[in-house]
């Protein structure tokens, strides 16, 4: 045990007196270079989505670097994108203050509910069911595509998820979870006053 103790003494101390020295040739190849070196970015791809309306009809949408374009809303309309869920408690707590919103600045402001529920969860009759029990007056989309777009989107995890855009199309704010009418007015205005 001394030995090894010994031998690993003897060799630091080697080490320590051979290690870097002011002689020590340097290979720049290996050494990074600040000036040569490019920052990693990633680009920007646009993508279109054909969301499906449970009166079929097609919201089309497509991603830009800044938000969302709406085909039917572009520079017409502030578009809030809510994803929810039918048996989600705060998205169905919520829905008296959409219609409200909805109501109050028809001329100006669109909602799109995009439904967070495969078909076989949640057929259409069912959705169609919901909307009626909870007299919705906003568009509500289903299908597959609803979760393309959730991905893109940030990757919803958590529902309620509200994306308000303004009528240009480019992002204003995100809302998670359950959010009071006055924070929604809020920046709704905002959304409008955008140039």
């Amino acid at each position: 045990m001394k030995t090894k103790y010994l031998i690993a003494s003897c060799l630091t101390a080697l080490f320590l007196l051979t290690g870097c020295d002011s002689k020590s040739e340097i290979d720049e190849s290996l050494v990074a270079n600040s000036k040569n070196n490019k920052p990693v970015r990633e680009e920007f791809i646009s993508k279109t989505f054909k969301l499906t309306t449970t009166d079929e009809k097609i919201v089309e949408l497509k991603s830009t670097p800044t938000g969302l374009d709406f085909k039917d809303y572009k520079d017409k309309k502030v578009v809030l994108v809510n994803v929810f869920a039918t048996w989600c408690p705060p998205c169905i707590k919520e829905i008296p203050t959409l219609i409200e919103l909805q109501n109050k600045y028809s001329d100006d402001f669109e909602i799109i509910s995009v439904l967070f529920e495969s078909e076989e969860d949640k057929p259409k009759k069912e959705v169609l069911e919901f909307i009626k029990k909870y007299n919705i007056n906003y568009k509500i989309t289903i299908g597959e595509e609803n979760f393309k777009l959730a991905k893109n989107l940030g990757n919803v995890q958590k529902i309620p998820e509200l994306f308000l855009f303004a009528k240009d199309g480019t992002f204003v704010k995100k809302f998670i979870g359950e959010t009071s009418k006055q924070n929604f007015e809020k920046y709704i205005q905002i959304a409008l006053e955008k140039k």
